[in-house]
């Protein structure tokens, strides 16, 4: 959360285990994935080995329920905008959420901080 604060994005945390998922939030963070559950269900999970989300025969509303009833399924933490979504600590991915000039600013001034050869690059603003 730090990161995404840092790079001035507004953040709200929920608590899922205290405030669980409605059945339309899940239908909508599975809408937003790019890997349908792939993105979502931590396959390494207890949880996820114990009810056997795994198997390929699990219908959305069955995963849904999965998910409402037991939140430790889900792959932590899940960042979402209005239309997109990550998983994961990964700060590139997370990069998907600061507008494309800024990227390429923090880029310049990174390539022109590290040396002379960074000068050979140009990024339109």
């Amino acid at each position: 959360m730090k990161w995404l604060t840092a790079h001035q994005l507004q953040v709200s945390q929920r608590n899922i285990e205290r405030n669980p998922l409605t059945r339309a939030e899940v239908y909508e963070l599975l809408s937003k994935s790019l890997n349908g559950t792939a993105d979502l269900i931590s396959t390494r999970s207890r949880d996820t080995k114990a009810l056997d989300l795994t198997r390929d025969n699990l219908t959305i509303n069955q995963l849904a329920d999965a998910i409402q009833t037991c939140p430790h399924v889900l792959k932590n933490p899940i960042i979402c905008d209005e239309v997109k979504l990550v998983t994961g600590f990964d700060q590139e991915k997370m990069g998907i959420f600061i507008p494309q000039r800024q990227r390429k600013m923090e880029l310049s001034e990174l390539l022109l901080k590290n040396g002379p050869q960074a000068g050979h690059f140009a990024f339109p603003m």
